[in-house]
């Protein structure tokens, strides 16, 4: 699951084909995208989006992002239920 961040908002529990359909949506400009990796700890690309196509925006070169290694690149749990339930104590301070 991967959430999103933009001037638009901020979206949670996005599929990758979810992604895909946002990002192909006309949108053009900046977003985070947040997902838990395969060892289970958040990870958080920053993409520039331009005429539909995903830049990574901090990597040499800035390529295109690879679809593919995106899909393989998760767990499927969402990057803040992990975060909750694995240090409760750490969320709790963050609340207050």
């Amino acid at each position: 699951m991967f959430e999103v961040w933009d001037e638009h908002g901020h979206a949670t529990g996005l599929t990758l084909q979810a992604l895909k359909v946002r990002i192909s949506n006309d949108y053009q400009g900046e977003l985070m995208v947040r997902y838990s990796n395969k060892l289970g700890l958040p990870t958080t690309l920053f993409l520039t989006i331009h005429q539909g196509v995903a830049y990574q925006r901090f990597k040499a070169g800035s390529p295109r992002l690879d679809w593919e290694w995106l899909a393989s690149a998760g767990n499927g749990h969402s990057p803040r239920n992990f975060m909750s339930e694995q240090f409760p104590d750490f969320q709790l301070a963050l609340d207050n």
